[in-house]
């Protein structure tokens, strides 16, 4: 997959000395910026073509109930309800983080019934998502048609479909913030970057798999110091309203804390080094988890800062990508649903890489069966195998960051070696 050359405009007919009459030039640059038009134009047909069918399909999954929905989401939707809506943002329901009750209690306004309302907003969110993918896509092309690929990609991506509109759960929401995170960082803005971050991280505690990104983002200065209160002014905003309402503000300032202690089981069908034992509810493994990915996570880190580079966008996805592998597939106690943001940083990923396609061929494989198993109980594959896939993945995608640092480290060699063959000249 190549960058397309730029156009050259038509020689005039019966020009035979190639010359090119003032009048015929006109009228050809004017049929070459009606043709630009035209294909912008039937570019944006197709995508409204495609987001319509792409949520046909999803409005046909919300008749489905999903587990989550019966334990969770219909009795905090029903709760909030009871309450007046806005009026019961301040009861204690509940272990997300406030804004996304916030929602909900907008959501019980709509005449409409509370599973179809849940879906819909999660939907709505998957063209959100889509449409980031789109902007760092074009990025990397001229031609939007490979933009407008990845769009259509991360709109059937089964991990994504099927997570909006038959789980009713809400990743792509904090995904959504993360890949703004990552448009901004490349960007160089840094308080923005940081914005939303922490807008990502209200939404969903997934959102730490980033967390050694933003860390190095930090050490090569692309975030400055300075931006960083932003975190903490977004959390404590994001928290304000519940606490206005009754909510007890120090249970909302450690909800996470909460959450994070909720489940026993080391492993939870996420394809992981813990699906090999079993059913396992050891604290003691539990903590030598979190502390082996901990010691992992700083070794890159420390890899990274000593190694000079410069930071490329290209690099900076791979790392984005990298960590959404790693991470998950250190720690203990991860859902089945937790490669969600690796998911969608593989296909960004195959665009900057076209060579790499097998990277979210296998990912977004891993994650589909994984979410069938939870959704309809798909079981004909050990998941322990897919853990195997999952690491070989990461590998390859770690020795392609390491390639790329050579390369860099190669290129910044040899620039203080031509400019002393320049002096010596």
């Amino acid at each position: 997959m190549n960058q397309l050359p730029d156009t050259k405009p038509p020689r005039a007919a019966g020009n035979s000395g190639g010359r090119i009459c003032p009048g015929a030039a006109a009228h050809s640059a004017h049929a070459a910026a009606l043709t630009e038009a035209d294909t912008r134009a039937i570019l944006l047909i197709f995508l409204a073509a495609i987001t319509l069918v792409a949520m046909a399909m999803r409005v046909a999954l919300f008749p489905i109930e999903s587990g989550d929905y019966h334990q969770f989401l219909h009795g905090w939707f029903t709760q909030l309800k009871e309450a007046g809506g806005l009026g019961g943002i301040g009861l204690e329901i509940g272990d997300y983080m406030p804004p996304y009750f916030y929602i909900l209690a907008l959501l019980t306004y709509l005449p409409v019934d509370d599973l179809v309302s849940i879906k819909l907003v999660s939907c709505i969110a998957d063209i959100l998502l889509a449409s980031l993918v789109f902007r760092l896509v074009r990025l990397r092309w001229r031609s939007p048609s490979y933009a407008a690929a990845a769009y259509c990609a991360v709109l059937f991506l089964p991990s994504v479909f099927l997570n909006s509109a038959a789980w009713g759960q809400c990743d792509a929401i904090f995904v959504s913030a993360l890949l703004a995170f990552l448009y901004h960082a490349d960007q160089g803005h840094s308080n923005r970057a940081v914005l939303w971050y922490a807008v990502s991280f209200i939404f969903k505690l997934q959102a730490v798999f980033l967390g050694p990104l933003v860390l190095y983002l930090l050490l090569k200065r692309r975030i400055r110091l300075r931006s960083v209160w932003i975190f903490p002014a977004v959390y404590l905003a994001a928290c304000l309203p519940a606490a206005l309402m009754g909510r007890n503000l120090w249970s909302l300032l450690t909800v996470y804390f909460a959450q994070a202690g909720q489940y026993n089981l080391l492993a939870m069908f996420l394809p992981n080094p813990y699906t090999w034992f079993g059913d396992s509810t050891s604290p003691a493994l539990s903590r030598a988890g979190i502390f082996l990915a901990g010691g992992i996570v700083l070794c890159v880190l420390f890899f990274l800062w000593q190694h000079r580079h410069r930071l490329t966008r290209g690099l900076l996805l791979s790392l984005a990508l990298f960590f959404a592998i790693l991470v998950p597939f250190l720690l203990p106690h991860m859902h089945e649903r937790y490669y969600y943001p690796a998911d969608v940083l593989s296909v960004v990923f195959a665009f900057y890489y076209p060579k790499k396609w097998y990277v979210p061929a296998a990912v977004c494989t891993t994650s589909a069966y994984t979410v069938c198993h939870n959704l309809f109980g798909t079981d004909f594959i050990p998941v322990q195998y897919l853990s195997i896939l999952i690491l070989a993945i990461l590998l390859l995608v770690g020795r392609h960051v390491l390639a790329q640092l050579k390369r860099l480290r190669a290129g910044r060699a040899a620039r203080p070696a031509a400019r002393e063959g320049r002096h010596a000249a």
